[in-house]
């Protein structure tokens, strides 16, 4: 695979992808690449994660997310217009 015209070995996913893939947001798993909790490569300003650390973290970690992420921000129906409407 070829990443920022660099040759890198094997399969590899980037953040995005990991985070998905764990259930986590992009800025914690930078978070546990940094605190070195999750082993990755960076290349320039990209992290690249290589696909058997995240399934080897998946299966292994005694934690999962306690909701599973679709977006950043509050939960729907959590605003203040709506608690209003509803009291």
């Amino acid at each position: 695979m070829i990443f920022n015209n660099i040759m890198v070995e094997g399969q590899f996913l980037t953040v995005s992808e990991v985070a998905l893939r764990l259930g986590y947001t992009e800025q914690h798993i930078r978070l546990l690449l940094r605190q070195g909790k999750l082993r990755g490569r960076k290349i320039g300003r990209d992290w690249m994660v290589p696909y058997e650390v995240v399934e080897l973290h998946a299966t292994q970690q005694d934690t999962a997310p306690l909701f599973p992420v679709t977006r950043r921000g509050r939960p729907p129906g959590s605003s203040i217009e709506t608690k209003k409407r509803a009291g």
